[in-house]
Formats: C-alpha cells, structure tokens, sequence
C-alpha cells in the first residue's frame, strides 16, 4: 500500500506554516451575535431569525458548496471559499452590520480531518483536525502511536490531489529529523506509517486452511480405522 521505488523524489520540507483557507464541502459552525457578542443571533430555517442569550444559542451549520458559495439567512449567498476563516468571518460582519448593530461572527470548520495507517493498511483512524491544528506527531499519538512492527524511519505523508499529490517522507527515529514532526496537517492528508514484514503471520496464515484439512482427514481415519 502506497509503496515508492527507491528512485522516488520526495517532496521538499518546508517549516513554513501554510495559510489554510475554506474550501468546497467544508462544513462551517455559524455563531452570529449582536452588541459585540452580548446576544447571539441564531437562525431557524422555518421561523426565521431569532434572538438568545449566550447560554440559550445553538449552533447552526453550512456548508460550502463546490463553487465556494455559502447561503446564510440574512447575508444570503455569499463567497467564502479561498478565504481564511479570520476574512471570512470579518466579511459576514460587515454584511450583517447592514441590519445589526456591531455584530459579532465566529465560524469553526467541524468537518477536516486526517487519515491514518498503520500494519501495510490493515489498521487505520480517522483523526479530526482541532480549531488550532494538529501535528503530524500529534495525529499520531491520537490514534494509539506506533506499533511494533511500524518504521519509524518510513512515515509517509501523502497531500494534495490524487492524481498528483505531493509525497512527504519522515524519518522520527533520527533526533535532527524528529524536529520536522511537528509539521502541520492539513485536512484531508494522509499518514501511512511502513510497517515491517509479518512473514511468520502470513505463513502460518496462508497454510492454516491446510492444517485444518490434515487435521479433519486424521479424525475421520482414526474414527473410521
């Protein structure tokens, strides 16, 4: 799974944090309020805007659709794909600010998330990307850490679009090399850590239907004699 010759060209690290912005389907967590965040604004779909206090507000979600669009009571249809969450929460105030008074915007993506592999893909996790981010050491501790038979030395990250993603190899068993862990994840990345061979496992796997056989035929002829 995800296996690369020894010829294969890696993509080159960088330390330098990426700027993440919204996409399409991303799932955005609306809180509206007024007065600067005094009272919350929430929307019901079939009775219109209403006003809550903090403690009474709900959280309402959207998502964006492919051509970066957002439709939000109130402001309407409005692009906020390609936009950091910061601008785009900074454009729907000034949209609502049309018919509230300092009104206040906070939007959280629920739906990003990574994925992990582990034992040649046999084992794997879905880890959600937090309101701060997540490392790559992170996301791993997350989802139990190495095991046994992983190689800490091979840890794949995989980013970007299928057909030409971008490849990033990680080698955490050197101390100069553990500090490029604490590389950010983006969503949608993919960490497959190499596992070494279970050749005993398999052997014994691939011959049990064999043994059971021979056991089977021995039972039936000791009966049978």
């Amino acid at each position: 799974m995800f296996q690369t010759d020894k010829k294969f060209h890696y993509s080159e690290f960088s330390d330098k944090p990426r700027v993440m912005v919204l996409q399409p389907f991303d799932q955005l967590e609306v809180i509206m309020s007024t007065n600067n965040g005094y009272l919350l604004l929430e929307t019901d779909a079939n009775e219109g805007n209403r006003l809550y206090n903090n403690r009474q507000g709900e959280k309402i979600t959207y998502m964006i659709r492919q051509d970066s669009i957002v439709k939000i009571p109130t402001v309407g249809e409005i692009k906020l794909g390609g936009m950091t969450k910061d601008s785009a929460e900074a454009i729907l105030e000034q949209e609502l600010a049309k018919y509230y008074q300092a009104p206040f915007v906070k939007i959280t993506v629920t739906n990003r998330n990574v994925i992990l592999f582990f034992d040649e893909g046999t084992k794997g996790n879905k880890i959600a990307i937090p309101e701060g981010g997540i490392t790559l050491m992170e996301a791993i501790a997350d989802a139990g850490g190495l095991t046994e038979s992983s190689k800490s030395y091979k840890i794949k990250l995989i980013r970007g679009n299928n057909k030409n993603p971008e490849v990033y190899n990680f080698n955490i068993r050197s101390l100069e090399e553990f500090k490029k862990a604490n590389f950010m994840l983006e969503t949608n990345d993919i960490v497959y850590v190499d596992s070494r061979p279970k050749y005993a496992t398999k052997f014994v796997k691939e011959i049990s239907p064999y043994l059971t056989l021979i056991t089977c035929i021995t039972m039936v002829y000791s009966i049978f004699r």
